[in-house]
């Protein structure tokens, strides 16, 4: 019996002392109090453990501890009020009348520096019936494994729309992936234009950023922005957390609402940086080069660089865009297939 309680020490009251540290740790402003509070839990249970017996009185501290904890993070609620860090104050707002969809907030900062933006909000009209393809960016910001995704919708007559979705951070956060698992940050959509939103991630920060053109019909666009302008309503009245792994960048734009997830599309809510080369590998970008010819064609820094602030940025980086054809052929005849529904 004894080996037993010592294995519930091991596997359940540890771990679980842990979360309490990390829940608590990420929710204070002030770097001794946000320390005190997380060391708190660490030090009571350690010291009982050491001075106390473990059965009943260890374990009455730990579940003590563990209910208060459990019930303080449930009364936990998104928030639209909290002092937000620069250019995350204002969150778009969306309609859409017939074929005629508005934005308003529509981000397009411009750049001295990263910390030093030209903050500027316009107001968009796109024509849904021009919508005619959507570009997938990866934005590689720690190594290739991790990345950033966002994607853009082009339109004929020359216009492009930009979604980013982000942690949303008070100004005194900084982001940390493993701050975003533990209710640190709100989640907030970014429309916006590509001399903002990609610029500042090439051209500023000088992450390497790849954009491959997605294989999809208009039909699949259209449902696809049509769901994006109607969370970002909904996020104007309802906040909401984002979480690092179940509702982050990848998940909201590609799996949020779906009733299931592809299997070969859960391995990128982890190793996102990778999915370029899994979307190669099941037909959804170009397969008219191998797939490290078109990921070197697909980077696009240089020329954004190039491109500088330019008016005619969007068309400069796609000048070696490779574009795929629309249908892909299946097991009973061609026919097109959309990746981010998996069917």
């Amino acid at each position: 019996m004894t080996s037993l309680i010592w294995l519930f020490v091991g596997f359940v009251v540890v771990p679980t002392t842990i979360w309490i540290a990390l829940a608590t740790h990420y929710h204070f402003r002030w770097l001794w109090l946000r320390w005190f509070v997380s060391l708190f839990p660490l030090v009571v249970v350690g010291t009982s453990l050491a001075v106390l017996p473990l059965v009943p009185w260890v374990l009455a501290v730990w579940f003590g501890l563990l209910v208060i904890t459990i019930a303080w993070w449930f009364s936990l609620r998104p928030k639209s009020d909290l002092d937000w860090a620069m250019g995350m104050e204002v969150l778009p707002r969306a309609e859409i009348v017939g074929d005629t969809l508005c934005v308003r907030q529509f981000r397009n900062f411009s750049y001295e520096a990263e910390d030093k933006p030209i903050t500027r909000y316009e107001e968009r009209t796109y024509d849904l019936s021009r919508l005619s393809s959507l570009d997938y960016f990866l934005t590689h910001w720690s190594g290739p494994v991790m990345a950033h995704t966002l994607v853009s919708f082009g339109f004929d007559d020359g216009q492009f729309l930009c979604v980013s979705v982000e942690a949303r951070r008070q100004r005194w956060q900084s982001y940390s992936p493993l701050w975003g698992l533990f209710r640190a940050y709100h989640l907030m959509f970014v429309l916006g234009d590509e001399r903002d939103i990609v610029r500042l991630r090439t051209n500023i920060r000088r992450d390497r950023v790849y954009m491959y053109r997605l294989r999809l019909p208009p039909e699949h666009l259209r449902r696809l922005l049509l769901d994006y302008a109607s969370r970002v309503e909904k996020l104007a009245t309802q906040p909401a957390w984002y979480n690092t792994v179940s509702s982050n960048c990848t998940t909201n734009l590609f799996y949020r609402g779906h009733a299931s997830v592809p299997w070969w599309m859960k391995l990128g809510i982890f190793l996102n940086g990778f999915s370029g080369r899994t979307m190669y590998r099941l037909g959804y970008l170009s397969d008219s080069l191998p797939f490290k010819e078109l990921q070197a064609r697909s980077d696009i820094r240089e020329r954004a660089l190039a491109a500088g602030d330019a008016a005619d940025f969007s068309q400069q980086i796609r000048a070696q865009l490779v574009m795929p054809a629309l249908c892909i052929s299946g097991g009973h005849g061609t026919r097109t297939r959309n990746p981010l529904r998996g069917n």
